[in-house]
């Protein structure tokens, strides 16, 4: 089955360490990823060019269906209803526990069965 992530931040730090724990947890991580189209789960930091939720926008209205996840801290309502409207989940930071991971093995599982 295949694992394939591509991660959009801007903080070289966040990025360095969600890549190994993830290589750890046994996921693929596209290596520079530059077209998110053929990527097979997309995780995106709120931060990302500025606004990682209208990036995500962007990629829907461009037809990019890829499952995706944004990286939030403090969500508030509005947020959180834009993300279901695109079809994203939130993850909240700091990253503590499985969360990530788990949501990721979620979004592989749910692929495999269709």
């Amino acid at each position: 089955m295949d694992r394939t992530i591509a991660l959009f931040g801007s903080d070289p730090a966040l990025l360095s360490s969600l890549r190994f724990a993830l290589t750890l947890d046994g996921f693929t991580l596209s290596q520079e990823a530059k077209e998110p189209a053929s990527e097979a789960c997309l995780i995106i930091d709120q931060d990302f060019q500025g606004d990682g939720l209208a990036w995500l926008a962007s990629q829907r209205a461009l037809g990019n269906l890829s499952p995706a996840l944004l990286l939030v801290t403090h969500p508030d309502r509005a947020l959180r209803a834009s993300a279901a409207a695109l079809g994203c989940r939130l993850i909240d930071k700091p990253l503590t526990g499985d969360e990530l991971t788990e949501a990721l093995t979620d979004i592989f599982a749910d692929r495999q069965i269709a």
